[in-house]
């Protein structure tokens, strides 16, 4: 009941960039590894390091090595608010802009091929941080002689501890197979004020234990010619919601008085919607180019007997795409990447289905929850990466920038916030 209110609130005054604190969430599929991050995640058949256990376990098949790789990235994200309504006025001076740096750990980890007489067979085992839930929006506006200000904060990550293979089925084909275990959590904070004075103060947590599979298959018909799929598919997944709420008797020009906080906790299941991938690479003395097409089922797929409206997006196929290209200098140990990718942009990343005990059992998902929100702008990836390689150990450095947009309409107010992300990944690998 206490989550029931906050979302309502919450929702009425129309400060969220997604329902996340309810039961569907906004994310940023992120990938795994530098030189996948430089083809801008087009990396399905291109994949030739320990990330494949992400991107194409299938293709550890045919990587006869041992290698130990880490990565890291820094991320600063600028988002651009914009509030609009007949009865909505901007202030001189209004902050309806912000930025967000963040640090994280990509992935680490090690792989070893086994040598067998049928043909290649290699085993690994990674950490892998692949979805961020970060999201934030700052908006500060008049409506009604009421001054506002609300701010939005969400930071937390998806995470997977994988244990891969991949292995020859026949001379040029190899399937391969990645068992994880799925874990991490977000918070989300919300700090809303009326006249300069507190008016509603509220935080939620989630926190995810469970695992997932991940299927690939790589076929290699010539010397330079490969062609990949790959499908994620999350098995099971449960979430624990921890939540507070204080309200506050805004008073104006007053400091508000806050009654009680209350604390609210819920578990439930949360599911990902499917999705793949085919690619294509070609990989010439002289060039590698790589070409992606992926696609992210409907929920209806993992959720069949879920009632979703028609004119949700949850309902339909997010479609994606991109390039990537590497090129190495002539008489040097260097090579130069760059990609480009478009991917639809998914308000439906994450769902949850919470119930208060056993006994009473599951909720519906309120799919309603995400009405009125609307896709501004799809995202767009630009990457430019370079890799220096000695005999046994390789340094990576990539850039990256994303951009996308969405917007929400309660019928009084519409709010648009378009988004920036750029993102510096280096990575190191140990090949011997």
């Amino acid at each position: 009941m206490i989550r029931k209110i906050a979302v309502c609130a919450l929702l009425s005054l129309s400060v969220l960039i997604a329902p996340a604190a309810a039961q569907v969430g906004f994310g940023m599929d992120m990938g795994v590894g530098a030189r996948a991050l430089s083809f801008a995640g087009n990396h399905t058949a291109a994949a030739n390091d320990l990330s494949a256990a992400y991107w194409n376990p299938a293709a550890l098949a045919y990587l006869p090595v041992r290698e130990f790789q880490f990565s890291f990235d820094a991320m600063r994200t600028y988002g651009t608010c914009g509030i609009t309504g007949s009865r909505v006025v901007i202030p001189p001076g209004a902050v309806n802009d912000d930025f967000r740096n963040r640090y994280r750990l990509g992935n680490a980890g090690a792989m070893t091929a086994i040598p067998t007489v049928q043909g290649g067979l290699t085993i690994a085992a990674a950490f892998e941080s692949p979805k961020s839930f970060d999201d934030f929006s700052v908006y500060e506006y008049n409506m009604d002689g009421v001054h506002y200000e609300e701010n939005v904060a969400k930071y937390g990550d998806l995470n997977r501890f994988n244990l891969a293979f991949g292995v020859q089925i026949a001379p040029q084909i190899s399937a391969g197979l990645a068992l994880s275990v799925v874990t991490g959590g977000s918070e989300a904070v919300y700090d809303q004020k009326k006249d300069r004075a507190p008016y509603n103060d509220m935080q939620f947590n989630h926190s995810y234990l469970g695992y997932s599979t991940t299927l690939g298959l790589l076929y290699l018909p010539t010397g330079y010619l490969k062609l990949g799929m790959r499908f994620h598919t999350l098995m099971n997944l449960d979430v624990k919601e921890t939540g507070s709420y204080k309200y506050y008797e805004g008073v104006p020009g007053v400091a508000g008085i806050g009654r009680p906080t209350v604390l609210s906790e819920l578990k439930g299941k949360a599911y990902v919607a499917p999705n793949g991938a085919i690619g294509a690479a070609l990989t010439l003395p002289w060039l590698t180019a790589a070409l992606d097409l992926r696609a992210t089922l409907p929920y209806t797929f993992v959720l069949p007997n879920e009632n979703i409206a028609p004119d949700l997006q949850a309902r339909y196929f997010k479609m994606g795409g991109g390039f990537g290209f590497e090129a190495p200098v002539p008489a040097t140990s260097l090579v130069l990447r760059a990609g480009y990718s478009f991917d639809e942009c998914d308000l439906f990343q994450i769902v949850h289905k919470f119930g208060e005990n056993d006994e009473i059992g599951w909720e519906e998902i309120d799919w309603e929850e995400g009405r009125g929100f609307e896709v501004l702008r799809n995202k767009h990836t630009l990457t430019l990466g370079a890799g220096l390689f000695t005999s046994g150990l390789g340094l990576e450095l990539t850039y990256a920038w994303q951009t996308w947009g969405i917007a929400h309409t309660d019928g009084v107010r519409r709010l648009e916030q378009i988004y920036n992300n750029h993102r510096l990944m280096a990575a190191i690998i140990f090949r011997y």
